[in-house]
C-alpha cells in the first residue's frame, strides 16, 4: 500500500523546512518534496533602494550567516563602481569573513552534527541534541559554544554588532581595526586553537564508526563547485569558481 513519509520539522538545518516522501506499493520512492516554509521577499524590498544600501539590507537575509551576504553584496557593489578595494580594507573584510566561517561552522558542526556523531545515529531523536551533549560530552559542548562565541566576538569587535553588521561597505570597510581590538582578537586565538585541536582529536577517529553511512549518505553523482585561487587552492573571499564533475 502506498504511503507518505513526512519529516516535519527538518532538524539538521538552520531555518524551517519540511520533507515529504511519497512511496509506491513496492516501497520505491515515487516523488519527494522539500517544503521551505518561509517567505522572505527581499527582491521586492530592494526595489527602488539606492545601491549603497544593498550590503546592509542583504546582511539581513540570515541571522546565522549575515557576513556572507554582506560580503557578497559589497563585492557586487565594488564591481558596479569599478573600484579596487585597498589592500588593508580587503584584509579586514577577510578577517570578518573568517570569523563568520568559524562561528557558522561551529553552529553546524557542534549543535547540528555532533549529536549524531557522539551519541550515535540510532539514538533517540528526542535526546539526540546539543543539550544531551552537555551531560554526556560536556567538553565538546563547551568547545562548541566557545568557538561560536569566538567567531561572533570578532565580528562584533570589527562591525559593532555580531548579528547583521553593516561595517563592510562598497569600496572597503567603514572603520579601521583599532589596536585595542586587534590585541583582544590575538589574545583569544590560542584558546580557540586548543578547542579546535580537541575537536579534531575526537572527530577523526570517530569516522571509523560510520563506514556504512559514509558509503550511502548523500552519495550520488553531482557536479561540484568551489572558490579557488589562481593556484587552485581553497579560497573563501576572492578568486574564481572551479567546477568539477563527479570523477
Amino acid at each position: 500500500m502506498s504511503k507518505t513519509v513526512t519529516i516535519d520539522p527538518v532538524t539538521r538545518i538552520e531555518g524551517h523546512a519540511k520533507i515529504q516522501i511519497m512511496m509506491n506499493d513496492d516501497g520505491s520512492v515515487d516523488e519527494a518534496r522539500l517544503h521551505i516554509t518561509q517567505f522572505r521577499g527581499f527582491e521586492r524590498i530592494c526595489e527602488g533602494r539606492p545601491f549603497y544600501e544593498m550590503p546592509s539590507l542583504m546582511a539581513r537575509i540570515c541571522g546565522i550567516c549575515p557576513v556572507s551576504h554582506l560580503v557578497a553584496s559589497a563585492k557586487a557593489c565594488d564591481s558596479l563602481l569599478a573600484v579596487a578595494v585597498p589592500e588593508t580594507g580587503a584584509r579586514l573584510r577577510r578577517i570578518m569573513n573568517l570569523a563568520q566561517i568559524v562561528q557558522s561552522h561551529s553552529l553546524s558542526f557542534f549543535h547540528l552534527s555532533s549529536p549524531d556523531l557522539l551519541l550515535g545515529m540510532d539514538a533517540s531523536p528526542a535526546s539526540r541534541n546539543i543539550m544531551a551533549l552537555v551531560s554526556s560530552h560536556p567538553q565538546a559542548a563547551k568547545d562548541g559554544i566557545a568557538l561560536r562565541r569566538f567567531g561572533q566576538h570578532i565580528i562584533e569587535l570589527l562591525g559593532g554588532k555580531r548579528i547583521h553588521p553593516a561595517w563592510i561597505v562598497p569600496g572597503g570597510v567603514s572603520a579601521p581595526l583599532t589596536q585595542e581590538h586587534r590585541d583582544e582578537i590575538l589574545a583569544t586565538i590560542p584558546e580557540a586553537m586548543e578547542a579546535i585541536q580537541r575537536t579534531l582529536g575526537w572527530f577523526k577517529p570517530s569516522l571509523e564508526k560510520f563506514h556504512e553511512e559514509i558509503g550511502v549518505f548523500a552519495n550520488f553523482p553531482t557536479l561540484l563547485m568551489g572558490l579557488v585561487t589562481s593556484n587552485g587552492d581553497l579560497e573563501h573571499y576572492d578568486g574564481r569558481l572551479r567546477f568539477a564533475n563527479p570523477d
